[in-house]
Formats: structure tokens, sequence, C-alpha cells
């Protein structure tokens, strides 16, 4: 039971769920793509209005003077009130915008969910860092202090006179060397922190390690099937896809202004006299209005070769993005494999370089090792530890960043690599 409630805290604290949550809540680039699609629903409400009735209505008092020869001058004030009715029957133009503006709502929904999930993705990048960062200061630490006692040692064995000149200088080398990277381990602590603040809006105590055991996932898929998949359905290829169909539309619409157009039209207007001069009129007129243009100065010959070569430039958009898209996800793919073997021998790595420290360390306390080879073996077996923490955070960014390639990164992948941190110790700030 307190281990359950321990591990519910940290997740509501300190997880990756957490942390990528609040980034999609803080997230100013998020917040206007969500923005810009809520803009852009509105698309096909306003090209079906160009098709629907337009309908208008307006009151005015006019002053009228009649002359006629053989009679009296007539004057007189007239008030009346207007209605117009308009009914496109045939512009093509509207209904390629009306068909156009489907595809210009979907591409906005893409690129909305291209935002949440380049959003998850750099909470998951800052996420690792620090943790990269933190597992840093320890190893820095560890490390040092494996030095000092290599020099202490050495500085026993000097005053006793069994150690040279040169050993001390080398243990002093390597105690400057390892104090160097302490320093520099922390301060690159502070700056990874403040990029998790600044994509989150605000600090975390502490973030859920990664188990020093943790199994990364395997793919089931084969290279060329994440590649196929992120050329085909990527969130950037779908956008430039939707885009070059929008382009051939706006195609189609620049060469719709030499059609004819057929509308519908008709008013309706009483207006009443006044002085008695005149007597109430009410005038009603209807019309079949067909318009052919005859000619613009060439504005629609140009406007057509203008759209058509936007359209090629949408076209090449496209395959450029399936062309990007395809290599993301290899290398992904290749980073992610690659990572994964070497994170598998590293840790065996780990293993032989601290049996290796071990047994030399004991041959130096014996006299068949020399200081040097201690000073050896304990930057080997830290350099390995180093890279093997390294290793293990770009293998889970590329395995998440595989899947967004592919437009499958969700919340769901990001619970479940919580749910694998749920219960580690979390690192400290």
């Amino acid at each position: 039971m307190a281990s359950a409630l321990g591990c519910a805290h940290a997740a509501r604290a300190e997880d990756l769920a957490t942390i990528v949550q609040q980034a999609l809540d803080y997230d100013a680039q998020l917040a206007q793509a969500r923005a810009d699609y809520e803009a852009t629903k509105q698309s096909v409400p306003i090209a079906r209005a160009a098709l629907l009735p337009q309908i208008t209505g307006g009151w005015g008092r006019a002053y009228n003077r009649i002359d006629m020869d053989g009679f009296p001058r007539q004057a007189y004030w007239q008030s009346g009130w207007l209605v117009n009715v308009s009914q496109p029957l045939f512009d093509w133009s509207r209904w390629a915008a009306y068909r156009q503006a489907d595809l210009v709502v979907a591409q906005g929904a893409v690129d909305f969910a291209g935002a949440q999930q380049d959003s998850m993705l750099r909470a998951v990048r800052a996420y690792f860092d620090e943790l990269a960062a933190e597992d840093e200061v320890k190893r820095s630490a560890e490390y040092l202090k494996a030095i000092d006692i290599q020099r202490d040692q050495v500085s026993r064995k000097r005053a006793a006179g069994e150690a040279t000149l040169i050993d001390t200088q080398e243990a002093e080398t390597a105690h400057q060397q390892a104090q160097l990277q302490v320093m520099d381990a922390q301060q690159d602590l502070g700056v990874k922190q403040r990029v998790v603040q600044q994509v989150t809006g605000r600090a975390f105590p502490g973030l859920s390690a990664l188990p020093p055991g943790i199994a990364l996932p395997s793919l089931t898929e084969s290279e060329q099937v994440w590649a196929d998949q992120a050329k085909a359905s990527g969130y950037g290829v779908q956008s430039k896809q939707l885009g070059w169909e929008i382009a051939k539309y706006d195609s189609t619409k620049a060469r719709s202004a030499g059609y004819p157009t057929v509308n519908l039209v008709g008013s309706y207007s009483p207006a009443g006299a006044a002085g008695g001069y005149s007597r109430p009129t009410t005038t009603t007129t209807a019309m079949l209005q067909v318009q052919i243009p005859l000619y613009a100065g060439g504005e629609i010959q140009a406007k057509v070769k203008q759209s058509l070569a936007l359209e090629d430039k949408a076209e090449q958009g496209y395959k450029a993005a399936s062309v990007q898209a395809e290599a993301s996800a290899r290398d992904n793919f290749a980073r992610y494999t690659r990572e994964r073997i070497r994170t598998d021998s590293l840790t065996r790595l780990v293993a032989s370089a601290s049996d290796t420290l071990n047994a030399t360390q004991i041959g130096y306390k014996v006299g068949s090792r020399a200081s040097t080879d201690v000073l050896r073996a304990i930057d080997t077996l830290y350099t390995a530890k180093r890279d093997l923490l390294r290793s293990r955070y770009t293998a889970i960014v590329s395995f998440l960043q595989l899947k967004a390639d592919v437009a499958t990164l969700s919340m769901a992948d990001i619970d479940s690599m919580s749910a694998t941190l749920c219960c580690a110790p979390a690192t400290a700030k």
C-alpha cells in the first residue's frame, strides 16, 4: 500500500507524463496552432455561405421633382424600404472554393496534430536531457571520489618512499581533470533544469529516474516498413499533400474566372408618398442574370499561370517532405537499433571494467600494478558508465521520435514510458 501511494505521488508530481501534460497545457506554440485550427474550421461555413441566397434590406427617404411640358410641376418626398435577393445558380469558382474548404480544414487538423506531437517531443527531450545531466553530476562526483582515493594512496606511498614524484603528479592531474568534469556537469544540469522550466512553465522538485535494468522496447517491423509508413503518413507529409490538393483547387478557381456566371436576382420595394403629389408605389423585379467575361486585360491568364506555378511548388514540397520523412525514419530506426545494441555492450563493459578496476587496485596494493594502471582503469570504468547512461537516453528518445515520424506518437506512449519510470528513485534538484 505504501509503495503504491509513493508511486502515485511520484506520478502526480514528477514523472514523464506529468512533464509532458504540463508542457501541452503551457506551450504557447501549441496554443497558437490550436487557435489557428479553430479559425481554419470556419473555412467550410464561409465557403458554403457563398452558395446560399444573399438577402439585404434597407430604408430610405428621397425628394422627387417631376417637370413635364403642359403639366404642373410635381415635387414631393417619398420614403420606403428595399429588399434585394441574390441566388448564385452557376459560379464554378464558388463551388471549387466550397470543395477546397474541406481540404483546408483537414490540413488544419493535421497541422494541429503535428504541433501536439512536436510539443510532446520537446518535453520528452527536456525531461531526458535533465535526467542525463543529473546522472552526469552523480557520475562525475563518483569519478572524483575514486580519483581522490587513489591520490591519497599515492600520497601515503610517496611518504613511505614507495611511489615516485611522477605518480604523485599523475594523480594530481587526474584529480584536477575530475574536478573540471564535476564543475561542467553541475553547470550543464542548471541549464537543463531551466529548459524543463521553460517548456512546462514551472519548476519540479525532482524527476523519476531511469531504472538501471530497464528493458528497451523491441521493434517488430523492419526499417523499410517504418520508412514507408513515415513517407505515407507522417504529419509533415500529410500536410504537404493536402497543400498540393488545395493548390490544385486554386488553379481551378483561377481558370473559372473566365467562365460565365449565372445568378437569380430580385428586389422588392414598397414606397409611400408624401404631400399628396404621388400615390404609393411598389416595385418588384426578378431577373436571371448571366455574366460572361469578355476582356480583363490579361489578368485571368496571368492568374492561371501563377496558380499553376504555385501548384508545382506545392507538389515539389510534398515530394521533399516525403523524402525527408523517410530519411528521418531510417535515421531514428538506425539510431535506436544501434543504441539498443550499444547499451547491452556497454552494460557488459561496465561490469568488466569494474572487475578490472578491483583487480588493478589489489595489484597496486601488492606492488604488481602501477598507479598509472589504476588511474587508467578508473577512467575506463567511469567513461563506460557515462557512455552507457547517454546511450540509454538516446535510445529512448530515438524510439519516441521514430513513432513521431509515422504520426503514431500519443499520450498512451508517454504514459507507458512513464509507468516504467514510475517507481524508480527520483532525481533530487
